[in-house]
């Protein structure tokens, strides 16, 4: 959890850090908004961990909230692959000690890059030693700082820097955009491999018809989205996990037409649970695609398919939903084994 500490001695720029104190030794600061957390956003955390250990200083993460496209004029708010605790949990466990959040707000966003170099040097939070990017990652009014104005800011002012080098997999450019479209398209798989894991959908439980547990025997859980990329409709095999405990789920996404519903919903059926889950947080794993949505004569045929739906999950989850992530290691070597190594400080 973020304390309250804030240093906001500036008008237009302060960061929110998840310690009350950051240590005296200085810090390199690796900047993104690493939605995702995905391997491209690893080896940057990778770099600032090698740069910090070279100058004693301790490794930070940096953040925006909100999305900068929220605040930018003509862009859209993208869904969020993770939340923001997700995040910056990941951030940690990807090698940051310190992790920290600048409010994304148009004052902010209209900073000049060089002021807001000045004012990261000159913050009275902590000792900046290094900073470390994307290779691609802009920053300041109209996005005008870059990989190149940073570097030679940092040699003039004695700083360390990198730039990262973007990730690919299969050709593929590792990006959360890139997370985001495939999943859009479906493409679980595809998707799950530039990530690193698997897709998440996260929500509260809320009331729903309960059809389901009255007429089909397989009372779902209506989950209200807070963070994830909406996949397109249908029925799926999924992990669900409620108070640290995983439960092999079937979720079924769409308008269930063969009640004439017409609100789009996101219905999670747990098996092997029993208990009260309503207002309760609940994270679902989206293991495999099982098939589309579609209107049922009747609810009789609706609840067969629906037994043939929860003996398919049953066996995916037994197969791949209960195995233990891979470790960071192996996920590393996966995706990062192949590539070259970025530019020297």
């Amino acid at each position: 959890m973020l304390s309250n500490i804030i240093y906001d001695n500036f008008m237009d720029f302060s960061i929110q850090f998840d310690t009350p104190a950051v240590p005296e030794q200085g810090v390199v600061i690796g900047f993104g908004v690493f939605d995702g957390v995905h391997p491209g956003h690893r080896l940057i955390m990778s770099n600032v961990s090698e740069m910090a250990a070279s100058c004693g200083a301790v490794p930070a993460a940096v953040t925006f909230v909100p999305h900068p496209r929220a605040v930018l004029p003509g862009m859209e708010a993208p869904e969020l692959i993770i939340s923001v605790e997700e995040r910056l949990k990941q951030l940690r466990l990807a090698g940051a000690r310190i992790t920290g959040i600048i409010p994304f707000t148009p004052a902010f966003a209209a900073l000049e890059p060089e002021s807001f170099l000045q004012k990261l040097r000159e913050h009275p939070g902590f000792i900046l030693k290094g900073i470390c990017i994307g290779e691609d990652w802009r920053f300041g009014s109209r996005g005008k700082g870059d990989a190149v104005m940073l570097a030679q800011y940092c040699r003039e002012h004695g700083l360390l820097f990198r730039a990262v080098e973007r990730l690919t997999y299969q050709g593929e450019n590792i990006s959360s955009s890139a997370i985001r479209l495939l999943a859009g398209q479906g493409e679980l798989k595809k998707a799950a491999a530039l990530l690193g894991r698997r897709l998440s959908l996260t929500g509260t439980v809320v009331r729903g018809f309960r059809i389901a547990g009255k007429e089909l025997a397989a009372p779902t859980a209506n989950l209200q989205l807070d963070h994830g990329v909406i996949v397109p409709d249908g029925v799926y095999a999924g992990s669900a996990r409620i108070s640290g405990e995983n439960f092999p789920a079937v979720l079924n996404i769409g308008v269930a037409p063969t009640y004439q519903v017409g609100e789009r919903r996101i219905e999670v059926h747990l098996l092997n649970f029993s208990g009260d889950l309503y207002d309760r947080k609940l994270e679902v794993k989206l293991l495999e695609y099982l098939r589309q949505e579609q209107k049922f004569p009747s609810p009789a045929a609706l609840k067969e398919q629906i037994t043939r739906d929860i003996a398919q999950a049953t066996v995916i989850y037994n197969k791949e939903g209960n195995k233990e992530e891979e470790d960071d290691q192996r996920t590393w070597n996966r995706h990062c084994g192949n590539q070259p190594h970025p530019a020297g400080d």
